[in-house]
């Protein structure tokens, strides 16, 4: 194991308490407010990846890890910077994330690495999305018809904008596995 250390912090929201999360020779030790624990790596049973834009953070990114002796423990990257702003930390939650894959593998943890929403999430979402794209066609089918142009207009921008979100979260939350070598860069942030 490597002698660096590596440590990664973040506020989830303004009024809440900071999360933070160490890896030691042995352990991930995590500590949020009060709370704080160790999970060894051979007890890190799961990790899931995913992007979950907000509107005040549009390139958030969401790792959860869930230890057999241990709450389920979350890391965003970003921070609740104000009311209005939030901190990116792209590159060190790449590089916290990576290592800490390394070390679950070289601990020979039976660890399950999965990206994007479960199953039972995301094929209704995909459903929902298809569903809206749908009725947003015939919207504006039945607009341009009885000859409002304007109004074809604004809402040929407003479901482009639309598609295009809605195509970034399905197409990056797809549910698959992977090997901790290979993390998929889509549930990632560009570092």
């Amino acid at each position: 194991m490597s002698s660096e250390e590596f440590t990664f912090a973040y506020k989830p929201r303004l009024m809440a308490p900071a999360y933070e999360f160490s890896l030691s020779e042995n352990s991930l030790d995590w500590a949020v407010g009060a709370r704080s624990g160790r999970v060894g790596y051979p007890m890190i049973r799961r990790i899931r990846l995913g992007y979950k834009p907000t509107n005040m953070a549009n390139s958030r990114f969401i790792a959860e890890i869930w230890p057999l002796n241990a709450p389920k423990l979350t890391m965003q990257s970003v921070s609740a910077r104000n009311i209005i702003d939030v901190t990116d930390h792209r590159t060190e939650y790449v590089r916290f994330l990576t290592e800490l894959h390394r070390r679950t593998e070289a601990a020979k943890a039976n660890c399950v690495y999965e990206a994007g929403f479960p199953a039972w999430r995301w094929w209704p979402s995909l459903i929902l999305g298809v569903l809206t794209v749908g009725a947003l066609l015939y919207v504006l089918g039945q607009s341009l018809f009885s000859g409002q142009y304007l109004l074809t207009g604004i809402l040929s921008g407003i479901g482009l904008w639309f598609l295009w979100q809605i195509w970034n979260i399905v197409t990056r939350n797809r549910p698959r596995s992977y090997r901790p070598d290979a993390i998929p860069e889509d549930v990632l942030p560009n570092s």
